[in-house]
Formats: structure tokens, sequence, C-alpha cells
């Protein structure tokens, strides 16, 4: 079961910005495309599902959640995005889900459009692109076999391994995303997962030092979780 998620919760994009061009952040080497730089408030819309996908998007800083409503109200998040990835990519002009940050963020959007050709100046951009696309599927079928294949303490275990290891935490994990965000990515209820929490805790596994600070004490236990 997924949690409700209120309309209140994810607010349009407040006052996207780009910078003037002498503040534009330079870029890595003469293979990248120019970007725009574009921050956004907290629960703020990067785009709706049903838009035009004019742009893909970088991840500078913050964090960005992908979800969708169902037909019955309930909320699906089907990814989190961490500094240093790439989201927005569709196979059509649309976008099929929607995109918001969870606390303030700042990514850097490229022109879909724009994006550069096969020229040997653009090789090293090509090559980041298609490895986050590569990175991006492979973190879409962990999750995809974490939802189908795991039970509640499993899914929690294996979702606490996976942003240890995307964060570079080095077992400390500062979690931008709230106990209801991570619920509605796991398929599990906002009591479930503040059980499964507990439940860790009281096994040694992990320690918690606030509601979004976890200390992972015993990952060969977590892993053996959720493998």
């Amino acid at each position: 079961m997924l949690t409700q998620s209120p309309a209140a919760q994810t607010p349009r994009l407040q006052f996207p910005f780009t910078f003037p061009a002498s503040r534009k952040p330079a870029t890595p080497d003469s293979g990248m495309p120019a970007g725009i730089a574009m921050c956004f408030a907290r629960n703020a819309e990067v785009y709706a599902e049903g838009e035009t996908s004019a742009y893909v998007y970088k991840v500078v800083s913050g964090v960005v959640r992908i979800s969708k409503l169902l037909p019955d109200g309930r909320r699906q998040i089907s990814a989190f995005h961490l500094p240093g990835e790439m989201f927005g990519f569709e196979a059509d002009g649309s976008h099929h889900a929607s995109a918001e940050a969870i606390v303030p963020t700042k990514v850097i959007a490229f022109r879909w459009g724009g994006l550069p050709g096969t020229d040997s100046q653009s090789v090293s951009f090509i090559r980041e692109l298609l490895n986050r696309t590569v990175i991006g599927l492979r973190h879409t079928q962990d999750h995809l076999l974490l939802l189908g294949r795991k039970n509640a303490l499993e899914r929690l275990a294996a979702f606490l391994l996976e942003m240890d290891v995307r964060s570079g935490s080095s077992h400390v994990l500062d979690l931008a995303m709230p106990r209801h965000d991570i619920a509605d990515y796991l398929g599990l209820t906002l009591e479930t997962v503040s059980r499964m929490f507990a439940e860790l805790k009281e096994m040694g596994a992990i320690k918690l030092e606030s509601a979004r600070r976890v200390h992972l004490l015993n990952t060969a236990k977590l892993k053996a979780m959720g493998a």
C-alpha cells in the first residue's frame, strides 16, 4: 500500500532562474554543451507528468524524486536522483512522470535538441550520457527486483545500502527524503517503514541519530538481508 500524496506537498516550480552569462558554470571540457543552471525550492516541481520533454537534467546539489500519481490517488516514487546523476530522459516528446526537488536543489538543464552529435569534441559528453543512462537502467532493474521479490525488512535494508553506495557516505546517511517518500519508493506504508527502522535498530544493524541521520553499524547483516 502506498501513502497518499497531498497536492500541497508538490507545489509547482516557484522561481527557476538562469545565472547571468558571467556566472554560468564553466563546462568541464570543450566537449560539454552549454547548460542552464536552475534552482528549485523544497518540494518544487522541476517538470510535471505530461509536459514536453525538452531538457535532460544533471543534479548539482540536492535530491530529486521521480514520481507518478496512480488513478486511485496513490503515489509511486520510481527513483531518487543524487548529485552527479542525470534524469529526464524520455523515449518520446513527453514526460511520463513528475520530477520534484526534495530539498533545495540545483540542476543543470541541457536542451535535448541541442545535445552534441558525434564529432570528436563531444565524445566525452556522449560517454558520460551513456554511462549515466546505463546506471539509471541498473537502478531501475534493482528497484523492480526489490519491489517484486523482497519483504519489508529486506526492502529497507537494500535501500539503506543503495543510498550508502550512491552517496559515498561511509556508513553515515543523511537522508534527504522523509519517511513517507521512502515508503512510496519501497511500496510500503509509512507505518511499516517506521516499524522496520525500529526493527533494524533493535537488531543492532543501524543507529538512529535522528529521523534522517542513520548510522549503518553492521553492513554485513544489512547485505545478508538485502541480497
